[in-house]
């Protein structure tokens, strides 16, 4: 499907004449994203009209801002509507290292060329650019970032370097060209980020960093809780919202089954079980009622195990991602899974046990409660009994009413409406936080 704020958004820009240059991946815009973000380098003059332009557009597609990072330089925003999304990195006249310029606006006019309707800045330049932001800012880059370089060295003259790298020393330069002919950056990471960093003279970073740390309280990221029984449909939902969102918040998708896992399962850590291995998902259970539940004691203690990675886990691994970054996480259940289901945990407390537990755990920006006529929900899916499905789904069911950011969808619906349901609760969801916000 066309991606149709991509398409109105170039068309509006090259309808006001805004100077503008796509700085890599741009081969299927404006149709489609690719998968990938969009990084765009705007005319200094012309910021202030694009912001007006991509808030016009954004009406008219019916789609809301779900994210923004707010930064002078190189803000990063994120819109999105029930059908697509787009993230952009905008670039205001210059390419940036933290708060000062690192490629100047007047270089990058040199090397625009159109691409179809759109303008983008040239390969050549392009390719060296990427491979310098990430050794500037990172101390290394990847073998996609370095070979586009090597294919072409002899494009790569120094006179040609120094005539782009303005802002750079000529040690910098020299050190880059014979790294790149010598087909030997790999080897020079760390020398080109000492020549690369100490080249550039930022200043203002006291004022730098506090606009990172406002992040704090306006949140880029969050966190939705997918929650039901079994047959209700959990992974049909999560396979659908996950390319969706995916469009939005690029490479930010982040999915955790029941808990952060910051801790091992208790049987891995007894030495019971195995690990999953990095980005394995946990194996379906046909039988999850097949163990009998741990007595009070060892409930409690299967149960506080598991409390300190819902709390000190979120903490490191999830709370830092959300504050800072446009991260969604996708939990498959969640803590609140010990009020519908104990037995699946082997646990046995009374509820009094669970609401206090709860007033320590954070709670999920949503909590996407599915369910709807038992009997479907078990002719899916006959692990348990028609008994405990019906009663699981009705105390999901209170569950949802009691809780004003939990939002009841009727799985038993046809998938596609079903679906549709659940965007409709995570789009309004993602509309709030940021339909204040005002630009530059």
């Amino acid at each position: 499907m066309d991606n149709q704020i991509s398409i109105n958004l170039f068309k509006q820009l090259n309808k006001e004449n805004i100077k503008y240059a796509v700085l890599r991946n741009y081969k299927t815009l404006p149709e489609s994203l690719g998968g990938s973000d969009i990084d765009l380098w705007v005319c200094r003059k012309d910021v202030k009209d694009f912001f007006r332009i991509i808030e016009n557009v954004a009406k008219e597609q019916n789609a809301h801002m779900v994210s923004y990072l707010p930064d002078t330089l190189c803000p990063k925003i994120c819109y999105m509507n029930s059908e697509c999304g787009i993230q952009i990195d905008v670039f205001c006249g210059c390419i940036p290292y933290q708060n000062t310029e690192m490629i100047q606006g007047e270089v990058i006019q040199k090397h625009i060329q159109k691409y179809k309707d759109i303008y983008v800045l040239n390969d050549q330049l392009a390719n060296l650019v990427a491979f310098i932001k990430e050794i500037v800012n990172n101390g290394t880059s990847g073998e996609k970032y370095i070979k586009p370089l090597y294919d072409n060295a002899d494009l790569y003259s120094l006179e040609y370097i120094q005539s782009v790298l303005t802002l750079f020393s000529a040690h910098f330069s020299e050190a880059l060209h014979e790294a790149i002919q010598g087909k030997q950056l790999v080897h020079k990471f760390e020398k080109l980020k000492k020549l690369g960093r100490s080249s550039l003279k930022t200043n203002n970073i006291f004022l730098h960093k506090i606009s990172k740390v406002s992040r704090f309280w306006n949140k880029p990221g969050y966190v939705i809780s997918v929650q039901g029984t079994d047959g209700s449909g959990k992974s049909t939902i999560i396979d659908a919202i996950t390319p969706w969102l995916e469009e939005a918040f690029h490479n930010g998708i982040i999915y955790n089954h029941l808990r952060p896992n910051v801790l091992p399962d208790m049987g891995v850590a007894l030495g019971k079980k195995e690990a999953l291995k990095d980005g394995e998902k946990p194996k379906v259970v046909s039988d999850p009622h097949s163990q009998k539940p741990s007595g009070f004691i060892g409930s409690i203690v299967r149960w506080g195990y598991y409390m300190m990675d819902y709390t000190f886990g979120y903490a490191k691994s999830i709370y830092p991602k959300i504050a800072t970054k446009a991260k969604v996480f996708i939990f498959d259940r969640y803590y609140y899974d010990y009020y519908i289901d104990q037995r699946r945990s082997r646990t046995s407390l009374p509820q009094w046990v669970l609401r206090f537990g709860e007033i320590f755990v954070p709670v999920p920006d949503l909590i996407l409660c599915l369910g709807g006529d038992p009997k479907k929900i078990y002719e899916r899916k006959p692990e348990t009994s028609l008994e405990e499905v019906t009663r699981q789904t009705n105390v999901l069911k209170r569950f949802c009413n009691k809780r004003k950011n939990a939002v009841w969808v009727d799985t038993t619906l046809t998938p596609k409406e079903s679906i549709r349901l659940a965007k409709e609760a995570i789009l309004d969801m993602l509309s709030k936080r940021f339909n204040k916000v005002t630009f530059l």
